[in-house]
């Protein structure tokens, strides 16, 4: 027996293991899909700290009197924001206004 010929049934014995182990692999992975089934039950998460909560928990946040606070601040800063938002560029816009007008 030559060497190019150990070679070649060594490769083809080492490609017949690798399909082995692969299809080991794949029957594994799809038996422990199958034990992961599961369902949770309908929820939704915190806004601040993403824990699981009600989905009729009116704000979002959790029974934590810290995330409570959290909100209330996060809620304050983006209606003040938007105040800017739309005060500002109204402001500048009556200036122009006002520079044509006069």
């Amino acid at each position: 027996m030559s060497q190019r010929d150990r070679i070649m049934r060594d490769a083809q014995r080492t490609a017949g293991e690798a399909r082995e182990a692969a299809k080991r692999g794949r029957e594994a992975q799809k038996k422990e899909r199958a034990k992961r089934n599961f369902s949770t039950p309908d929820h939704r998460h915190c806004s601040v700290c993403w824990a699981p909560i009600p989905l009729d928990e009116d704000p979002p946040v959790c029974s934590d009197q810290q995330c409570g606070e959290t909100r209330r601040k996060r809620e304050s800063s983006r209606k003040r924001l938007t105040v800017m938002l739309y005060l500002f560029p109204a402001i500048a816009i009556l200036l122009v206004f006002l520079q044509v007008i006069t």
